[in-house]
């Protein structure tokens, strides 16, 4: 039989109000809390949480819309946002929509059906019109990573912009002037706001330090594995080679570095390399790669505060953009130029 709280009671001595008030979240005396998280100990006491919900119309569920666990980069950001959530008492539900603004809506109409007490979205490409639903149903939620169509919310990003100027600023310091972009800002690309926002970065970079852009250096990609071994192989059949090259995300990276591998690039002797995203490839490259780090564990944490906040009824300062800072990690695949 399983154990209840009136078994902690009998346990601990003391009311069920006091029992009932620490478990949800509210203050007792210490010596109490003590002796209920004893008594929670030995009996192995797990809270109901449908009764719990039915006491406070909540399910204590969290959806999370992503587009795919396949991407190591919202994988992580899900597994940080799934940890800070258990802290508070919330579990998850994810969904993945793979880019497709169909697929997002019959989500985001499961988590309304599995009545979850909000969502944390990373939106598909489009206008947001997928979105309708939850916005119908009043769930609160908060967009992380990208802008949701015209659709005003709450959004928590990283600075784009100032990550590429990062990545472009070291470069010229080190002495380049041949810079080649891969960037993402092909049109079926779902991440097109972050990949304008860091070609604006790199662009406004090298006007700040009058460098001259080199058109042909300009390498149009999708954000994708498959579109950064292509743009990697076209940058690198241009009769004048570039010296340095910043590719805009991880994926890109991926598929680049493929191709240099493949192409007996030396890095960073005939080519150094920058690339977006900070994640465990940069570290088990030979040479490890120079990076731009997103803050995805603060992106989680304030994701979470904001729709806890919502979910509590505070909108005081709706809608919230909030941009987070990036950081440049230096390690050895970016050589200094030989002043001429």
């Amino acid at each position: 039989m399983a154990v209840t709280i009136k078994d902690v009671a009998r346990e601990t001595n003391l009311a069920i109000s006091t029992i009932s008030k620490y478990m949800n979240g509210g203050k007792v005396r210490p010596v109490n809390q003590k002796l209920i998280e004893q008594a929670i100990h030995k009996l192995g006491y797990r809270p109901n949480d449908y009764a719990r919900g039915l006491r406070n119309a909540k399910t204590y569920t969290i959806g999370v819309l992503i587009d795919s666990l396949s991407s190591q980069y919202f994988a992580k950001i899900t597994q940080m946002i799934e940890k800070i959530l258990k802290k508070e008492g919330y579990s998850i539900l994810v969904c993945c929509h793979k880019d497709n603004g169909a697929a997002a809506k019959k989500a985001i109409e499961f988590l309304s059906s599995k009545q979850v007490d909000g969502i944390i979205i990373e939106p598909v490409a489009d206008d947001g019109d997928y979105a309708v639903p939850i916005l119908r149903s009043k769930i609160p939620f908060v967009v992380i990573d990208r802008a949701l169509g015209h659709i005003k919310s709450d959004r928590v990003m990283s600075n784009s912009a100032f990550g590429a100027y990062q990545a472009t600023e070291y470069l010229i310091q080190n002495g380049h002037e041949k810079i080649a972009i891969i960037t993402g800002t092909a049109e079926n690309n779902s991440g097109l706001l972050a990949a304008k926002e860091r070609y604006r970065g790199f662009l406004r970079a090298m006007e700040d330090y009058e460098v001259a852009l080199h058109e042909e250096y300009i390498i149009e990609g999708d954000f994708t594995f498959e579109s950064g071994y292509e743009c990697m192989r076209k940058l690198w059949k241009l009769k004048k080679h570039p010296t340095a090259v910043f590719i805009s995300n991880y994926n890109m990276c991926l598929g680049a570095m493929t191709a240099i591998h493949n192409m007996k690039i030396s890095i960073p002797e005939e080519l150094s390399f920058i690339t977006f995203d900070d994640l465990e490839f940069s570290l088990i490259s030979n040479p490890a790669l120079t990076a731009i780090r997103q803050p995805m564990e603060k992106m989680a944490e304030k994701a979470v505060e904001l729709l806890l906040r919502r979910i509590d009824g505070d909108y005081t300062d709706y809608p919230q953009n909030i941009k987070l800072p990036t950081e440049l990690v230096v390690r050895d695949s970016v050589a200094g130029m030989a002043a001429s």
